[in-house]
């Protein structure tokens, strides 16, 4: 049945498509200079919006990235975290495109039934494993490789109590946005890390609920501080700005996740997880263009392939990660390539 009412929705929408609340980035129709051909078009549509400075602003550098050196043509469809505008946005995004980048977790259910009303269509469905659907293709992260490493960083700095801020408790800690599968492997990865470092130092973590509040950020973080954590790390998008701020209210330190966050306060924030979002949505563009794209299966991204990994910012800012800590965190990073150190995960 309820395939049958989003197949009738999908009917209905394709021969009038409804206004909504959503916003979307319209840009000209390009053409392929060399040959006269239109130009590949490529849509992007978000759960939440851009302007998070992590997960979704990430996924549109990748698309940005295309245009410039693919040449393609591309519109964001942003939902705002609207659940009653994910199958709308999805639906006229396959109108307009040839390729659908998807993004976000809520999309889950709705991505795989508008897909095979799209059979055209190449999905290119981020942060989740889905087989069997031949033109859905799905990207896994290996965050709790990412967030190993994170976890160690994390675990020696504080031990190194000649940084201001550092306590001797020995207590690190972690924002995530919400308990599901994803973040429970972040949390995996961290505590993993921490403990190959120090098996004493005590990992703490709340929940924030949600992915876009601040303030509820700020609220978690601040629980933890108050626990004795000197270090936190969010991976919460838009939640964790919270994060950051309570970090500079209290005189401790923060992580940031996704994209490099550093600029946003690198006082407080030591480092960030990067997860090649952009990069992997970038080179499935490419591999469609070039031919060599497998439709239907799933792509992973862990350390070996870029698609993890630590930024300390730019060389102006305060750097907290000694050259000899960044050796440390690099000598781990190639027994985690080798197998000589195998990251559990959280999912």
């Amino acid at each position: 049945m309820k395939k049958m009412i989003t197949f009738m929705m999908v009917i209905v929408l394709l021969t009038t498509v409804a206004l909504t609340g959503c916003s979307q980035t319209n840009e000209p129709v390009g053409t392929d200079e060399a040959n006269g051909e239109e130009a590949m078009k490529v849509a992007l549509v978000v759960a939440g919006g851009l302007g998070d400075r992590s997960f979704y602003d990430s996924s549109n550098e990748g698309v940005e990235r295309a245009k410039v050196e693919l040449g393609v043509e591309a519109r964001v469809f942003e939902c705002r975290n609207d659940p009653s505008l994910y199958n709308d946005q999805l639906v006229q995004a396959s109108q307009y495109a040839s390729v659908v980048a998807v993004v976000g977790f809520e999309f889950y259910d709705v991505v795989q039934e508008i897909a095979e009303a799209f059979p055209e269509v190449n999905y290119i469905y981020v942060d989740n494993e889905i087989e069997g659907i031949p033109n859905l293709t799905t990207i896994s992260y290996q965050e709790n490789e990412g967030s190993f490493l994170v976890g160690a960083m994390a675990a020696i700095l504080t031990q190194e109590t000649s940084i201001e801020g550092i306590q001797e408790g020995k207590v690190i800690g972690m924002v995530g946005g919400m308990d599901i599968p994803v973040i429970r492997n972040f949390k995996a990865g961290y505590e993993a890390g921490a403990a190959y470092i120090d098996p004493e130092v005590k990992v703490e973590t709340i929940f924030a609920g949600d992915f876009e509040d601040p303030a509820k950020g700020k609220e978690s973080a601040l629980a933890l501080y108050s626990r004795g954590v000197d270090i936190i790390f969010q991976v919460a998008g838009k939640t964790g700005e919270g994060v950051f701020e309570a970090a500079a209210e209290s005189q401790r330190f923060a992580i940031g996740v996704d994209s490099d966050q550093r600029y946003i306060n690198p006082d407080v924030i030591v480092a960030s997880m990067i997860k090649g979002v952009g990069l992997s949505i970038f080179e499935s563009i490419e591999r469609i263009q070039n031919g060599s794209f497998e439709a239907g299966k799933v792509y992973y991204y862990g350390i070996e392939e870029n698609g993890v990994n630590l930024s300390f910012g730019g060389e102006d800012m305060p750097q907290f990660v000694t050259e000899e800590m960044k050796v440390q965190i690099e000598e781990i990073k190639g027994k985690i390539i080798s197998g000589e150190i195998e990251v559990p995960g959280g999912k």
